[in-house]
């Protein structure tokens, strides 16, 4: 019970990190509403230039749903602290966790989630008042069993991206500087993810070669849960691969730190 309590502090810590900093999380959260205007103008545009009533197996009014709900839900399982994770890398802030009893991995994820837990609450808060107004206006048949499922999704789809980011952040192991893969592996996860698009509308041979990877169990995945695109078969298998995907990549996570402890100098910090 000792062992855990450091990183329940390190939960702490995030948590008041957050409330600290409430400007940049406001801000953070109205500048991701703009990317979901521009997407609605843009399908708006390509559906009334269009005589067909259904563009790519999608009508109007489910590929607006989908871009408002997927914005919201790519907002929620948003990680972005590789960033902190190459800074103590390049700068040897990762010194102090060597010659403590403190795991880096567990400090991270836990420091994490706890800066997480505003942006859960406020975001979730978000998301339940627009999925009440579009299914009350257009009858997406959300019921208690996939509002159920959804919320079993959403922190499974949130660790899937967090072994991402672990994984994409060892980079900084073998590079100076490491800003050019996690801008490549962000712009990855966004479009594979389902992040931009529903990722369908690209194909059968694309959805196949995504059933290989996990990204698709970020952002499309839960989206269609909650939209009623998926059938409750479909989801709990993809519940399923959720749960394997993260098992995964935490196999891979701790295989690329350990590769990469080997080559790290413990100069600075």
């Amino acid at each position: 019970m000792k062992k855990f309590k450091k990183y329940i502090k390190a939960f702490e810590l995030g948590l008041q990190s957050s409330m600290e900093y409430r400007a940049n999380f406001a801000l953070s959260l109205i500048s991701s509403i703009f990317p979901m205007i521009m997407q609605i103008f843009l399908w708006t545009a390509i559906f009334f230039n269009s005589k067909e009533q259904e563009i790519l197996g999608y009508d109007y009014m489910q590929m607006i749903s989908y871009i408002v709900i997927a914005s919201i839900i790519n907002k929620l399982v948003s990680t972005g602290f590789e960033w902190d994770i190459s800074e103590d890398i390049k700068n040897g802030g990762l010194n102090k966790f060597i010659t403590r009893p403190v795991g880096y991995f567990s400090y991270r994820i836990f420091s994490f989630l706890g800066s997480k837990v505003m942006q859960l609450a406020v975001v979730s808060v978000i998301l339940t008042i627009i999925l009440t107004v579009i299914n009350s206006k257009f009858s997406l048949g959300i019921t208690p069993e996939r509002i159920v499922l959804f919320l079993i999704s959403i922190p499974l789809a949130l660790l899937v991206n967090t072994f991402i980011c672990i994984i994409s952040s060892s980079a900084a192991f073998w590079m100076t500087e490491s800003w050019a893969a996690f801008i490549f592996t962000n712009l990855l996860v966004q479009f594979a993810s389902g992040g931009l698009f529903p990722v369908d509308i690209l194909g059968k041979g694309f959805m196949r070669l995504l059933d290989f990877l996990p990204f698709k169990y970020i952002v499309y995945f839960p989206t269609n849960i909650i939209n009623g695109k998926l059938p409750i078969q479909e989801i709990f298998m993809g519940i399923i691969m959720q749960c394997l995907w993260i098992a995964i990549m935490f196999i891979l996570s701790k295989i690329f730190w350990k590769i990469g402890m080997k080559k790290y100098i413990a100069v600075g910090g």
